[in-house]
């Protein structure tokens, strides 16, 4: 089958069918992850809502949107809250954006039960995403995990390859 007739989809899974994909972490491990790679620290969240309520909806309302609303529903919220400073070890995630540059920190909130999380910067959006690892599962069962994971790897190494 010629690439023309294939779908993006379909594409993107024969590029990568021979790629080793790392396993499913646990929310500890992906937290502990975070807190070496990025210098980060967890703030409560009176500090995080003071001058983020808005940010806050909204981020809540996409987490209710995606497909995973009954487990968020079902369940509490275990929220961490990191603040990810800039310094030597992560000044190569402030540049290239005049906002960021302005910003000393960046948030990074996750939800541990469901893995959802949300930061303001696109780069540390798919480190964290990649690292949290696929399910076997997912990828036997060529799930929309599986595509999006597949997606996310495809979109990094070339946004990658271009800096």
């Amino acid at each position: 089958m010629d690439y023309k007739e294939m779908n993006q989809a379909t594409i993107i899974k024969e590029k990568y069918k021979n790629l080793k994909l790392p396993r499913k972490k646990s929310s500890d491990e992906i937290l502990n992850w975070i807190e070496d790679r990025y210098d980060a620290y967890k703030i409560n969240f009176s500090e995080y809502i003071r001058d983020n309520r808005v940010r806050f909806k909204f981020i809540l309302m996409n987490w209710i949107n995606d497909c995973e609303i009954e487990k968020f529903c079902d369940e509490i919220l275990e929220l961490v809250i990191y603040k990810i400073p800039k310094n030597k070890k992560t000044e190569i995630y402030f540049l290239g954006n005049e906002d960021s540059n302005k910003l000393d920190y960046y948030y990074l909130l996750f939800e541990k039960k469901t893995q959802l999380f949300s930061v303001d910067q696109h780069i540390i959006f798919e480190e964290v995403f990649l690292y949290g690892g696929i399910t076997e599962k997912d990828k036997k069962e060529d799930s929309l995990k599986y595509l999006d994971y597949l997606t996310n790897i495809d979109f990094f190494y070339n946004y990658i390859e271009k800096i």
